[in-house]
């Protein structure tokens, strides 16, 4: 008998330690099953098309193609995929990269079981998900995407919009939103105050 709230879980991780952990961890829980496993992120992408899991958790950094290449691969062909990234690195750039890419949270290996399980039941209910300690770290030092990070830099060398779009070869318009998008995360009205902020979080170095 099939049960309705059960959550399909594709696990890619390669390290094969790994995987067996948390299938046996993962497995412990009633309401959760996993029905495929990946060491390769064109494996993850050929078994979601495959099983079309509730939710996959993919780990960030695996040979060849990585988590978040994989993961832009799900997304493309599968817009309403739940991707949960797992990783040991809490640098701000790949979680920039795995949320703008479209991943459905971002959890850090050295989590707990109970807390791990909560995530993958949220992600289920279509809520972000992001770790205890990368919330913490989030709210000391706002996130701004890879191209964000550039366009600040460029604007902390003086450079007006058409000048950053021709460095970046990017459109104008484009530039004018990233900059839109960077006062708003920066919580500053102008550009002064935003090349400040980015020196203040470290965004920015001297």
């Amino acid at each position: 008998m099939t049960n309705k709230n059960e959550i399909r879980l594709l696990i890619a991780d390669d390290h094969a330690v790994v995987r067996v952990g948390l299938v046996s961890m993962l497995t412990l829980e009633p309401d959760l099953k996993v029905v495929a496993e990946a060491e390769t992120g064109e494996q993850a992408i050929a078994l979601h098309r495959k099983y079309r899991p509730t939710v996959a958790l993919i780990d960030v950094r695996m040979p060849g193609m990585d988590g978040i290449a994989a993961l832009e691969r799900i997304v493309a062909e599968c817009s309403e995929a739940c991707v949960l990234m797992l990783s040991t690195s809490e640098l701000s750039d790949d979680v920039a990269r795995a949320m703008e890419a479209g991943a459905s949270g971002y959890l850090l290996k050295t989590m707990g079981q109970p807390e791990l399980v909560k995530a993958i039941r949220g992600a289920a209910r279509g809520e972000i998900q992001l770790s205890a300690a990368m919330r913490e770290r989030l709210a000391r030092c706002p996130l701004l995407s890879p191209r964000e990070q550039e366009v600040l830099t460029a604007m902390g060398g003086g450079l007006a919009n058409k000048e950053i779009a021709d460095k970046l070869t990017l459109s104008e318009h484009t530039i004018k939103t990233h900059v839109k998008n960077i006062l708003e995360k920066l919580r500053t009205h102008d550009r002064a105050g935003a090349v400040a902020a980015g020196f203040k979080h470290g965004i920015l170095k001297v």
